[in-house]
């Protein structure tokens, strides 16, 4: 029998003994930090030299790479997805589209630099000719980059890749930024996010207790239960980062979707046989500035789920911004998931099954 479960209602998260013993991998340290790595990452950013790549000939923007060093390309397409004019294609697989020319700008991203699928992705930008750029901690990709003078943007190493989201994101954006395909207006959002997220880190590090910790009350709220993660168009992409960050962190089945399409399929799922339902939880991931029409509908998908489904929790994001109403879901769900996988007596840093997966 686990300890959480002998142990009952108990904030054993208020242990700092516990929370240390099965913190190998240092995931919460990493997650307090996500603030100062954000803007070392625009830092960073911002010193590249772009080798010539021109805006005017940029027609759409695609960003290879897989699991964790996929996010950042997914939360810069959520980001801009109302304005910008250049399309943002996340392509995870070993090919990229068909569609993909000489006028497409490629970011090639893996942080270990290694990833398999991203290096044939990448060999493929090469030959078609693409304008390209890598985001990297060293790897055969940091190698390949600087042997043809690519410009390459370091990540520093020692991350599981999963944890240096800031570092990937904020590293997109700023290049992206400094590429002419961000404006200063939306530019503007990034301040405000990352003060979002340092309130939230003196709020969910794990000296705040339970009570007052939204990220461990999050985990003590869906422990048990297998996650079922909702959020709106905004926040589609931190909604599959929710169900991404449960399946690593917190060994936990999860699932994710997205509003309005969540209306027109997931819905159904409440009338599965009550066995099945029970132990389901809906996570929906509120946004502040939701259109009435879409935050009535969803109230109303709340109640209907709510009648069948085992438990039904609601996170609401923070911020004014659409960048600081992203970022500050996504950061209560990395934090709560690495506290769920320490209330299953799981280091969240572990990923035992996709080595065992890698293995010959």
């Amino acid at each position: 029998m686990l300890l959480y479960q002998i142990r009952g209602m108990e904030h054993l998260l208020d242990d700092p003994e516990y929370l240390k013993s099965h913190d190998g991998g240092d995931m919460l340290s990493v997650l307090t930090r996500f603030p100062s790595s954000a803007r070392k990452a625009i830092r960073d950013a911002e010193k590249l030299e772009l080798g010539g790549i021109q805006k005017k000939k940029i027609k759409a923007l695609a960003v290879a790479g897989m699991g964790g060093s996929a996010v950042g390309g997914i939360l810069l397409r959520d980001w801009l997805r109302d304005i910008s004019k250049t399309p943002i294609f996340i392509s995870r697989g070993s090919r990229l589209p068909a569609w993909v020319d000489e006028s497409t700008l490629v970011y090639a991203v893996s942080y270990s630099g290694d990833t398999e699928e991203t290096l044939s992705q990448y060999h493929q930008a090469v030959e078609i000719g693409c304008p390209l750029i890598c985001f990297c901690s060293g790897g055969k990709l940091s190698q390949s980059a600087s042997l043809r003078k690519i410009p390459r943007l370091r990540f520093p190493k020692g991350y599981k890749p999963r944890a240096a989201i800031a570092f990937q994101f904020f590293g997109l954006a700023a290049v992206t930024r400094n590429l002419g395909l961000i404006g200063d207006e939306t530019w503007g959002e990034v301040e405000e996010a990352i003060e979002v997220a340092k309130s939230l880190s003196e709020e969910m590090g794990p000296g705040t207790p339970t009570d007052s910790n939204p990220g461990k009350a999050l985990a003590e709220s869906i422990r048990g239960y297998t996650p079922y993660v909702y959020g709106s168009s905004l926040l589609e992409g931190v909604a599959y980062r929710y169900s991404t960050q449960l399946n690593e962190n917190s060994k936990s089945p999860a699932s994710a979707g997205f509003f309005p399409e969540a209306f027109h399929n997931s819905v159904m799922a409440r009338e599965a046989p009550p066995e099945l339902l029970e132990k389901v939880c809906a996570v929906i991931i509120r946004d502040p500035v939701e259109a009435e029409a879409a935050s009535t509908k969803i109230d109303r998908f709340n109640e209907l789920v709510a009648e069948r489904f085992g438990k039904v929790v609601e996170v609401e994001a923070m911020g004014e911004g659409r960048l600081a109403r992203m970022i500050s879901a996504l950061y209560i769900g990395d934090f709560a998931s690495a506290y769920l996988g320490m209330l299953y007596g799981q280091d969240p840093s572990t990923t035992d099954s996709i080595d065992a997966l890698k293995k010959p």
